[in-house]
């Protein structure tokens, strides 16, 4: 699919640092050689060409320093196969980092795709990962894979063949995230990841286990700069289409969260939380979120129905930016992803689209003449904070909302 790379340019903004967590009113404010490497490289050459942006983007981009931080949203498949889906945010980080992107946002599931609620809460990330700060990471082999699954992409190299290459087990899909993080030089938000640990179903200690959805941002050196824990849970059944039922395995959070970055603060949330406008009316209004993020795996027919049209109504209501990094195809037998990640500006235009399935009004006219790129890939987008006062200024929503008497 084409994607649409429209750069709002007017201006800049100094986003301040901080380093340690603050709670508010019960709100978390976060500041600011081997066989696996050879499977590295395959993913490379497989993915080598699924950045869907321009020629022009690409040149000019590499030869001046952009005037504004840039944000790379990936597009994924993701599987059962650890493994493979960290060699593939290592490749997306790698072209991240080719195109002079500080950041990079991955969807929910990045890591792990279950086939059943048995498999996902078996797979689960142990918390304990989420405390080891910038310390944790893997070694050996796997850190190696990653490691030249980063320097490959960003290079545009794509040498060898990995056919029956075996995986080395991966202990923490969290300290592989750091991993790249660190050989990438990038800020990553990791768009959801299911982490043991939250209370069982019944809420007795024999009733049956829960995860938490749990939405990460690590800095470029991997310490953890932000936690959320997914509020909304998708349980939903559409007959003869979608029927799905999180609260059957994930806990929900309670807390929402905000944490300053590279590109902005930003407001973190995970997929369903987006049918729910008023989480991002605190989120901006009351803790200053400029960014929102709302990483998915939406469904097909979801999707194609409401994807695009709640993105931009977050993006228009708020009068802020929208990064919405997606999942896309077949995952397994029982699931199977929209796509369309998308970097939305705050008047609501689509700055890029990695592509995906038809839209509703597509379908019914017959005018998908897009091709998508297989994931992974990524679309890239200039965060021009500057943009946001601007439309603010002229349009003030915030103002109008506070005096309104009703």
């Amino acid at each position: 699919m084409r994607a649409r790379t429209l750069v709002a340019a007017l201006g800049t903004r100094n986003i301040a640092r901080a380093s340690t967590p603050l709670f508010f009113g019960g709100f978390l404010r976060s500041p600011f050689g081997t066989t696996a490497a050879a499977a590295a490289a395959a993913t490379t050459q497989r993915a080598s060409v699924a950045m869907p942006v321009s020629t022009e983007a690409a040149t000019t981009t590499a030869a001046k320093t952009p005037a504004h931080p840039i944000a790379a949203v990936a597009q994924l498949r993701s599987t059962s196969d650890k493994f493979r889906n960290l060699l593939d945010v290592a490749h997306c980080a790698g072209l991240a980092r080719s195109r002079g992107a500080s950041m990079l946002f991955l969807p929910e599931c990045f890591g792990f795709m279950g086939e059943s609620a048995e498999q996902t809460l078996r797979e689960a990330e142990d918390p304990s990962r989420l405390e080891a700060a910038g310390g944790g990471g893997p070694g050996g082999e796997l850190a190696a894979a990653l490691e030249a699954a980063v320097r490959g992409a960003a290079a545009g190299t794509a040498p060898g063949g990995t056919t029956g290459v075996p995986s080395p087990p991966v202990d923490s899909l969290l300290d592989g995230l750091r991993t790249i993080a660190r050989a990438s030089g990038l800020w990553i938000s990791g768009g959801g990841v299911h982490v043991s640990g939250a209370p069982p179903e019944d809420g007795s200690k024999e009733g049956r286990p829960r995860v938490y959805n749990t939405h990460v941002v690590l800095d470029a050196d991997g310490a953890l700069r932000a936690s959320y824990q997914k509020i909304h849970l998708f349980d939903v059944s559409i007959p003869g289409k979608v029927d799905l039922r999180e609260s059957r395995t994930t806990a929900p959070g309670t807390r929402l969260v905000v944490c300053n970055s590279p590109v902005g603060r930003l407001g973190v949330t995970t997929c369903y939380d987006m049918r729910f406008p008023e989480v991002y009316t605190e989120l901006v209004g009351t803790m200053g979120a400029q960014v929102l993020l709302l990483p998915s795996a939406f469904t097909v027919p979801t999707g194609a129905a409401h994807w695009h049209t709640l993105l931009r109504a977050r993006a228009i209501e708020n009068q802020c930016y929208v990064l919405a990094a997606a999942q896309y195809g077949r995952h397994n037998a029982r699931r199977d992803s929209f796509g369309h990640s998308l970097a939305v500006d705050p008047w609501g235009k689509i700055l890029a689209d990695a592509g995906g399935y038809p839209t509703a009004e597509e379908a019914e006219t017959g005018q998908d003449d897009r091709t998508t790129p297989e994931p992974p890939s990524i679309v890239t987008a200039e965060i021009d904070l500057s943009r946001i006062d601007s439309i603010r200024q002229r349009m003030p929503i915030d103002l109008h909302r506070s005096s309104a008497r009703f």
